[in-house]
């Protein structure tokens, strides 16, 4: 804020979801509320300049999170950061409570010191992964905005109804985002009608549950570079690795870290005939993840590799396919 105040450059971006990323149920992308979060910046300070980065990935948790802040966020050199998953790591385990504090170090360490605000939605009944989120927000000592605690109460006695503030049963529409903008801004507001702190911030504290995902490694795209190749070819827009129909194919990818994670596509019919495995090992089914769950876990320290094969010669159709996109990587890298 005293940075803005003086007419500086800032960022202000938000990584998430589908909510985040306006989940297709805005009809206008400025009333998505991190557009207007940033829209509020501009208004209140119109001598500074502010750049707005919105990270949103439909379907991602923050597993996937933890894997690209770095890429998508950091690299930008954000001043605040709105950390939107409570809707995408609802889980009945605490599946996601390692890549969540993941996410929290890895913005929190950076030498520029962004403020972090974790944003909390809502699904259909009022689940969300709040609960733990909300303990590590605590244990960052992190404001915190709560969208479920401001409406589900009201929207559970009747006094408001979910239909006008929600597309379906997870994305708000253009009324639901504008609604959690003002949560938003009512929390900027009150800070700003607060003298400018100059405290730099201590060194983090220990880790509340791990620090598996505090430094991960991740190659999308362009960047994905097989060590091992025999069968795959780059799709036709260079976005992934696929092998093509009724071909038999095996591509190796190597990585660093005790925790796999592996962005893939499968189709139904490519499932049977699909597998991993991991520095030789045995071979394992590779399912579909719609969770985008980690891929192995508990390994050793160091580096290994990870063989995907497809028996595409024995696909029952044309439109058997397996495609990759991405590979990660968590857990002992500096």
């Amino acid at each position: 804020m005293a940075k803005v105040r003086r007419g500086e450059e800032i960022c202000v971006a938000a990584i998430g979801g589908s909510i985040t990323a306006g989940g297709l149920q805005t009809k206008d992308p400025k009333n998505r509320y991190i557009a207007r979060v940033a829209d509020w910046f501009t208004q209140t300070f119109p001598k500074a300049k502010v750049r707005f980065v919105n990270a949103g990935i439909g379907g991602t948790n923050s597993l996937y999170g933890a894997m690209r802040v770095q890429r998508d966020v950091l690299s930008k050199k954000p001043d605040l950061v709105i950390v939107e998953y409570a809707v995408n790591d609802n889980h009945p385990v605490p599946m996601f409570w390692d890549s969540y504090e993941g996410v929290l170090r890895q913005i929190l360490r950076e030498p520029q010191q962004p403020a972090v605000v974790p944003l909390f939605f809502m699904q259909r009944k009022g689940e969300n992964a709040q609960t733990a989120q909300q303990m590590l927000g605590r244990h960052y000592d992190l404001p915190m905005v709560s969208f479920r605690d401001a409406w589900w109460p009201e929207i559970y006695s009747g006094r408001a109804k979910w239909e006008v503030m929600y597309a379906d049963v997870v994305h708000p529409n253009d009324t639901g985002h504008i609604l959690a903008s003002v949560l938003l801004i009512a929390l900027l507001n009150d800070v700003n009608a607060k003298p400018s702190a100059t405290a730099i911030r201590a060194d983090l504290p220990a880790p509340m549950i791990s620090d598996l995902f505090a430094h991960c490694r991740y190659a999308q795209y362009a960047d994905l570079k097989p060590t091992q190749n025999s069968g795959w070819t780059r799709s036709s827009d260079g976005n992934k690795w696929e092998c093509p129909t009724k071909t038999d194919g095996a591509i190796e990818f190597g990585f660093s870290g005790r925790l796999l994670f592996v962005g893939y596509d499968i189709e139904k019919e490519a499932e049977p005939l699909t597998t991993f495995s991991i520095d030789g090992g045995k071979a394992q089914p590779l399912k579909s993840s719609p969770n985008r769950l980690p891929l192995a876990e508990s390994l050793s320290p160091g580096e290994h590799r990870v063989r995907i094969e497809f028996a595409g010669s024995k696909a029952p159709q044309e439109a058997a396919k397996v495609r990759i996109w991405a590979v990660g990587a968590a857990g002992g890298l500096e």
